[in-house]
């Protein structure tokens, strides 16, 4: 979303959009997470901290990898018709986020929490993949597949989720850094701000129930699914440069 607001509001090249959003989203993701965590720690919602500090790595690693992949693959498909199906998947995860713990799906999310780390891994992996394709944000793959998959409770799910988005960036920010491809005033004018709404957004969802939270977030992605399958028609046609490091974070 960011990357879109500086190509149509601000008129930026689409390479400096890019780099732009990375850098701001540097900070924003790092607060968030670190908002996530105090609230976790102090009780306010279920966390472990343990179990988070061995997941991030899992699913931060080869996110790395898996974008570089679908970059790559990218070129060679059609993009359009990847969005599109990318749309219609994150419908049926939507519609299956709204539905839990309404009716009887996906994992339970009481009791400790045993995921195989190869499961972190390929998650990393296909979001990263998916990144690459389709330039979308990284999110939208790893918090529907904790909630649902690993049965994670959704506060937790969002806190890792920043963490991870925190670890990668910096290596996309850094690469477009050296490209000269951040504007500085636009991210010392939009970073602060940015910074402190995630962490009063932070503060007011660790406030919501769970049940509450994951229905906010089913509908978040019901709306992206709907932006991906029918896009506005000023969005139709792809950028035709993908850059790898980026890819992770354009919603």
């Amino acid at each position: 979303m960011l990357v879109s607001l500086l190509a149509s509001w601000l008129h930026f090249e689409q390479r400096v959009a890019q780099g732009t959003s990375l850098a701001i989203i540097m900070p924003v993701a790092l607060f968030g997470a670190l908002t996530y965590t105090w609230q976790g720690l102090t009780g306010r919602f279920a966390f472990d901290s343990t179990l988070a500090l061995s997941i991030i790595p899992g699913l931060a690693i080869p996110s790395l990898f898996g974008v570089v992949v679908g970059a790559t693959w990218m070129s060679a498909l059609p993009a359009a018709q990847l969005r599109r199906a990318f749309g219609i998947f994150l419908f049926a995860i939507s519609l299956s986020m709204l539905a839990k713990d309404v009716v009887s799906l996906g994992a339970v999310a009481s009791g400790p929490v045993t995921i195989p780390l190869i499961f972190w891994v390929l998650l990393g992996f296909i979001t990263g993949c998916f990144s690459g394709f389709l330039g979308i944000g990284g999110a939208m793959v790893i918090i529907p597949f904790m909630s649902l998959g690993a049965g994670l409770p959704q506060h937790m799910t969002q806190g890792v989720t920043l963490a991870v988005v925190t670890i990668t960036t910096v290596v996309g920010a850094a690469t477009h850094h050296r490209l000269g491809n951040i504007d500085a005033q636009a991210f010392r004018s939009i970073a602060p701000t940015a910074t402190v709404a995630v962490v009063l957004a932070s503060l007011v969802a660790g406030a919501i129930d769970g049940f509450w939270l994951t229905k906010i977030c089913g509908l978040a992605l019901a709306y992206f699914a709907v932006r991906f399958t029918f896009p506005p028609a000023g969005m139709r046609s792809p950028s035709p440069r993908v850059d790898p490091a980026a890819g992770f974070y354009q919603i």
